[in-house]
């Protein structure tokens, strides 16, 4: 269902659920396209659903029409919107584009639709849009465990799946870096590939049915008993000593102990230095949709 928007265009576009707020005036147009419907059908849960933590999964499916976002805050939605329709728009013939494929576990129904199937190499493709840290970090255990869970799917419905391989268009890339930088992305486009194999299936496997177990047991308690989403899921930052170069935000390295991190930063040039960092759920802080009905974000934050 579209949204639609109130009298007032710099009000609230109010849709079937979430509410998208126009601080900034901008085009309805704009708001229509970074409005948001409900993702998941009743007991049904896709593959990007479930990598996220299961408290904010139950947060989200019960509080989703309360959940209010700014506009403004969602322009990489619509660049990754844009990228999937051009290269839906353009797909070979013979590949499977945009197939949705699902399966039965307990109560529950898992659901994924990969971007593009190719059936005769067995190969799942899957486009993104990221940034260029993501692969100078190397960031990749969410990209490889939805392509997992799409092969795991595939496989479920008959199909046969041997690769997965996740193509990355870097939205801050910047060609000077990659002239100067060693471990920056010698090209705006990445490719992000890995074998799919029995071993690896199976874990998905176990990762699924555990996944949709502890969705099961958090739909029966209240919000504020279900416990917090682990380190990993929260994408904590942990508290310890940061190695960088002088003038940039994020660094090189970090490290638990002073002394490691001080002998680390003066090995590698007096450009570098070591500076204590405190710890933080970056995504709670940032990113998650449901933070304000979390006990855990407003312990965190001293409500």
């Amino acid at each position: 269902m579209t949204a639609k928007p109130s009298e007032k265009s710099e009000g609230v576009f109010e849709g079937e659920q979430m509410k998208v707020t126009n601080k900034l005036n901008l085009p309805s147009a704009f708001v229509r396209a970074v409005s948001r419907e409900r993702h998941n059908k009743p007991n049904h849960f896709s593959a990007t659903t479930l990598l996220k933590g299961v408290k904010e999964i139950v947060l989200t499916l019960r509080h989703f029409d309360e959940l209010e976002i700014d506009a403004s805050e969602s322009l990489f939605a619509v660049f990754g919107t844009a990228v999937h329709a051009i290269m839906e728009a353009n797909a070979g013939a013979d590949d499977f584009v945009e197939e949705s494929f699902e399966t039965r576990i307990g109560a529950f129904t898992v659901t994924g639709k990969c971007d593009s199937y190719d059936m005769d190499a067995g190969v799942v493709w899957d486009w993104k849009t990221a940034s260029t840290w993501k692969i100078i970090m190397k960031d990749f255990d969410d990209w490889k465990r939805q392509g997992l869970i799409y092969a795991y799917l595939m496989r479920a419905n008959g199909l046969t799946v041997n690769e997965c391989r996740f193509v990355a268009l870097l939205k801050d890339y910047s060609r000077t870096k990659a002239r100067t930088e060693k471990d920056y992305p010698p090209a705006p486009v990445y490719v992000y590939a890995f074998p799919v194999t029995e071993s690896e299936l199976e874990k998905i496997g176990a990762f699924i049915s555990e996944k949709i177990g502890g969705i099961e047991k958090a739909l029966k308690l209240p919000d504020e008993e279900i416990p917090p989403c682990t380190p990993s899921e929260r994408w904590e930052r942990g508290a310890g000593f940061a190695v960088k170069k002088k003038g940039n935000k994020r660094a090189t390295r970090i490290l638990s102990g002073r002394d490691e991190a001080e002998n680390l930063a003066e090995s590698l040039g007096k450009e570098f230095v070591a500076e204590e960092r405190k710890g933080e759920s970056v995504k709670c802080a940032g990113y998650c949709p449901c933070r304000e009905f979390c006990d855990f974000y407003q312990r965190m934050n001293g409500n």
